[in-house]
């Protein structure tokens, strides 16, 4: 590729030592001609998973500190830091070596990241499950940070990465997303308490639960079954080109810049592709 921007969306700070990610940045940002983005995010599930409590995660303060170190890396400067999470340092860089501008996202759920965000970060992305409702949440908290870093909210690109799925035919598009549908209902039962993606998405247990224990007990036919069409409308951008393109203008209009189109993409992908440049961002970038 020569000109789609390139990113890792998002990488956890926990498994990385925040000089190992600024290397790791650097070199995508030369090999990729400048294209690069690093998202930073808790990836919370993770986290648990290879043996992190979720009272030692220290979200905001971890995030903090690797968004300064990793800044600190890549400017090439002379260093030494001692802060409650990382301890670093690092000799001057050659001169004669280029300084990457490598844009730093964060990947933000709850308030106090994203406010981080809006203080901190050069853009936000929003989680899977986004909604209308939840990004107009996400900017409030975004503009507190902003606000006390002296910047207006407008100046943080928000995105957010959307499950999504389409087709010619939108019932087909539908269906090629519900296995993905029920698996991140699964995950945000069992892994997140008080969601407030799913809260602002109005699905209830009544709806999440039964898919979640049949993904369990069952497997993933089974869960899939249990997926909707209502909640699809609720969690997904699924259907055909006319049907997509208006959530995700619904979502632009609310704040959110980056649409990043997650997973699925249709039942056939180099069909859905096609769809998307030709019919669905066309209209999407006029806004």
């Amino acid at each position: 590729s020569e000109r789609i921007t390139i990113g890792l969306g998002i990488v956890p700070p926990y498994t990385r030592h925040p000089s190992v990610l600024a290397m790791e940045a650097q070199t995508l940002y030369e090999l990729s001609d400048g294209r690069f983005v690093l998202g930073l995010g808790a990836a919370k599930a993770a986290a648990l998973h290879i043996g992190y409590q979720e009272k030692n995660l220290r979200a905001v303060k971890t995030h903090r500190e690797a968004i300064d170190l990793i800044r600190e890396y890549l400017d090439g400067g002379a260093f030494v830091s001692e802060g409650e999470v990382y301890s670093a340092a690092a000799p001057e860089r050659r001169r004669d070596l280029e300084k990457p501008a490598v844009p730093l996202a964060i990947g933000a759920t709850g308030p106090k990241m994203l406010q981080l965000g809006g203080e901190k970060a050069d853009a936000v992305l929003l989680p899977t499950f986004t909604t209308p409702r939840f990004v107009e949440y996400a900017m409030g908290e975004i503009a507190k940070g902003a606000a006390r870093a002296g910047r207006s909210v407008d100046e943080v690109p928000v995105g957010a990465t959307l499950p999504f799925s389409v087709a010619t035919d939108g019932a087909e598009a539908r269906n090629a997303i519900r296995g993905l549908t029920a698996v991140y209902i699964s995950n945000k039962i069992h892994n997140i308490r008080n969601d407030i993606i799913l809260s602002c998405a109005e699905l209830t247990e009544d709806e999440a639960l039964p898919i979640a224990k049949a993904l369990h007990d069952k497997g993933l036919d089974s869960a899939a079954k249990l997926v909707t069409d209502e909640i699809l409308d609720k969690l997904v951008i699924a259907g055909n080109p006319d049907e997509v393109t208006k959530k995700l203008l619904a979502l632009a209009e609310c704040g959110l810049r980056l649409p990043l189109l997650y997973q699925v993409l249709g039942p056939e992908r180099e069909t859905a592709v096609r769809l998307i440049a030709d019919q669905v961002k066309p209209v999407f970038d006029e806004q």
